[in-house]
């Protein structure tokens, strides 16, 4: 019986410890496993990587993307945990709120930082803890920053100084040490072990998962509250945080996948809304959007009639596909040659997912205009993609690339691998009666801007 007990308490304390491991064992995972899936449009075609982590973990390393949601999303339940915690002691017949308020004031710091990371994709200052230090941000902002800092700052120290509780030492402090020092890592840069960014954003949700489990050791769901209630207290505050969270990055990332190709010149994202438009408009000053997917298909976006009016509204240049696939060489060439028109930057390419089409240009553009080698163009599109570009992507490189580039395509030795990637399999567009100089009706939306209108 006392042989029970003592497994049982065992496991009781080394559980925490062991979800932590798991954890950082799925982490490791994503940094070290190559993904092989074949698609089944193309299943021939061999797609060889060409980064030295897997694409996935240069995905994730990302800001704003998903290791930075997870702690986001962890924060916001910590948060949570922590208030109804204290609105349960406030109750209480003692009101001895213990360290609750210093639980409450480091997850929702962590909360805004996961919300507001940096570097942003536009050059703008931000609205993360770094703000507080950079002179190009507006004093207004800097001054609110400051002060946010220094009252969750001053909430933890008072706290800690005049509170004595001893649930919170042993097994939940060692806990709250190892968040601490987790949350700490995110501010250091682990070189030469993943992808740069991924190991502190990994440690950061580790932190934030310890200081969870360390919330939930300390026992505030209690007996003064019934546990229904006190659940959906949880729930609620948790959702609030998160979709107050969800505001503010999406107003530090309206352009969602935004990628600079030339920074102040050409960038790439996904399809966008005319709110993205808004917000982004003020940070680079578009002037040329050109639209890489044939909205006239049953596939388009509802977003495109937003980018329309857009366009219209502040006399910008557009370019959009065309519906005739015959016609795809010469648009190629009509956004390779505004790419390099100093008069139609700031330029915004994109498609609807920025996983496929957008990347896409995006190498051809590295190969053809910049004469990027094409392993560092496929290094470029593993990156942003977080998988190897799609299949049907080698098929159109050897197409697009040896009559624009003949010579740098037969010396280039990445473009000979690409060669034996395709051999055996049948390029659609490539049929005995296709003819991409045969005059057909060129079914492409363009709208130029009125010089009298258009916004610089």
């Amino acid at each position: 019986m006392l042989g029970t007990w003592s497994r049982s308490r065992i496991f009781r304390r080394s559980r925490p410890w062991l979800i932590l491991a798991g954890v950082a064992g799925i982490a490791v995972w994503h940094v070290l496993d190559f993904s092989e899936v074949r698609e089944t449009d193309f299943p021939r075609i061999v797609r060889p990587f060409f980064n030295p982590w897997p694409p996935a973990a240069y995905r994730l390393a990302e800001p704003g993307d998903t290791l930075d949601r997870v702690g986001l999303y962890l924060g916001s339940l910590a948060s949570a945990i922590a208030l109804t915690a204290i609105f349960r002691r406030l109750r209480s017949a003692s009101k001895n709120l213990e360290l609750w308020p210093t639980a409450l004031a480091l997850p929702l710091a962590a909360t805004w930082h996961a919300s507001t990371p940096g570097p942003t994709f536009d050059g703008w200052y931000g609205l993360g803890w770094r703000a507080i230090l950079d002179p190009v941000a507006p004093p207004g902002v800097r001054i609110i920053l400051l002060g946010a800092a220094t009252l969750l700052t001053g909430i933890v120290a008072v706290n800690l100084l005049r509170s004595q509780a001893s649930r919170w030492s042993g097994e939940v402090g060692s806990l709250m040490s190892f968040a601490l020092v987790g949350v700490m890592l995110r501010q250091v840069e682990w070189s030469g072990l993943g992808p740069d960014g991924y190991w502190p954003r990994c440690s950061f949700d580790l932190g934030l998962l310890a200081f969870l489990l360390a919330l939930l050791r300390a026992r505030p769901l209690g007996d003064a509250m019934a546990p229904r209630r006190h659940c959906l207290a949880i729930a609620l505050g948790c959702g609030l945080l998160i979709a107050g969270g969800m505001t503010v990055s999406t107003y530090h990332r309206p352009l969602g996948r935004l990628h600079a190709v030339v920074p102040g010149k050409i960038y790439i994202s996904v399809m966008p809304s005319y709110r993205a438009l808004t917000i982004e408009q003020d940070r680079l000053h578009f002037r040329t959007i050109i639209n890489l997917f044939d909205e006239a298909s049953t596939q388009g976006s509802p977003y495109h009639s937003e980018e329309i009016r857009f366009v219209r509204e502040r006399g910008l240049r557009y370019l959009g596909s065309p519906s005739d696939g015959l016609e795809s060489d010469r648009f190629l060439d009509e956004t390779l040659a505004l790419a390099q028109d100093p008069d139609a930057w700031p330029i915004l390419v994109h498609c609807h997912g920025c996983m496929d089409r957008s990347p896409a240009w995006m190498g051809l553009y590295r190969f053809l205009v910049e004469g990027k080698p094409l392993a560092e163009v496929f290094q470029e599109i593993e990156r942003h993609r977080g998988s190897r570009p799609k299949a049907v992507v080698s098929l159109q490189y050897n197409r697009k690339l040896p009559p624009r580039a003949p010579d740098r395509w037969w010396s280039d030795p990445t473009c000979q691998l690409l060669r034996e990637c395709v051999a055996g399999t049948e390029d659609p567009f490539l049929k005995p009666n296709w003819n991409p100089t045969a005059t057909v009706r060129k079914v492409v939306t363009r709208i130029d801007p009125d010089p009298s209108t258009r916004r610089p």
